[in-house]
């Protein structure tokens, strides 16, 4: 099976893909430790924009032996079978919220404690579907949430005359962006590489129709109808997602606390997974 390097041997996992209400059938990957019980707190796990499973591998190895866990994968991914031509199908944050509220609803068991993780815009897909949604997770834990979408000024007026069968033309440009303004190369050209990766496995008509979709997004006024706990994780080198940004989330969020890992890299490393096991043991009292 080729999501077991992302586990340990005696722990179940299985592919499905979940139909939507709108069609859209979003691949899932559940890891299913023998340990796993009624009262045993569950995590649904959505990565960011566009990203591969293989960049969060070190954490999921951490949580999938001692949680069960529900990957995730966001309608914008390759992974995903449209009943139609993606720009006839909705990429709004408003859909990618529903999206996950209807995953929760039929695959999260009512009487099991609900842990929504997620990094980036699925951070914020979370955040946005917290929003509205009648069942609340026992916690949140977010790494580097999108509040207003940064984009360079370039980027749109790149974007919307290029036909996406040209996206290959102005794939170097978006990496250039990723390698010097998302990451730093130098410190970090493992995560560069693997950002440059996330670009080679897009599916360019969906890459473009859902950044034209959410390019007018913004979280902040949503913020305090957050109520349930939310840990914010920040890196110190990230300079998309600054400490300030951070900080005015936190004190926009009714329950929330900050915690600050020194990079990139290791908010996807088993440093990451370690605090995500941490805060559910702290959730049922019991050791991991």
């Amino acid at each position: 099976m080729p999501y077991t390097q992302y586990t340990d041997p005696y722990v179940s996992v299985e592919e499905e893909f979940f139909v939507t209400s709108d069609g859209v059938a979003l691949r899932m990957i559940e890891f299913a430790p023998p340990c796993d019980g009624p009262q045993r707190p569950m995590v649904v796990f959505v990565a960011g924009w566009i990203s591969l499973i293989d960049g969060w591998k070190r954490v999921l190895q951490r949580i999938t032996p001692r949680y069960r866990t529900l990957y995730v994968e966001t309608r914008e991914k390759a992974s995903a079978l449209l009943p139609l031509r993606p720009d006839r199908m909705d990429f709004s944050m408003a859909r990618m919220s529903r999206d996950l509220f209807e995953i929760i609803e039929k695959k999260v068991p009512p009487e099991k404690p609900l842990c929504l993780a997620g990094s980036s815009l699925g951070a914020t897909v979370i955040l946005d579907s917290q929003t509205a949604a009648q069942r609340q997770p026992a916690l949140s834990i977010l790494i580097a949430p999108i509040c207003g979408l940064i984009y360079p000024f370039w980027l749109p007026l790149l974007l919307r005359p290029v036909p996406p069968s040209l996206y290959t033309a102005i794939k170097p440009a978006l990496k250039w962006y990723l390698r010097n303004v998302r990451v730093d190369k130098r410190k970090e050209p493992e995560q560069a590489k693997k950002y440059e990766g996330t670009l080679d496995a897009a599916e360019p008509r969906r890459l473009k129709a859902n950044a034209f979709a959410i390019k007018d997004y913004s979280l902040w006024e949503k913020l305090p109808r957050v109520s349930s706990p939310v840990l914010i994780v920040g890196a110190k080198s990230d300079t998309l997602h600054g400490i300030d940004v951070i900080e005015k989330m936190a004190e926009l969020l009714p329950n929330a606390e900050i915690a600050m890992m020194s990079s990139n890299r290791e908010t996807h490393s088993e440093k990451m997974g370690d605090l995500i096991v941490d805060r559910l043991t702290g959730l049922h009292g019991m050791k991991g």
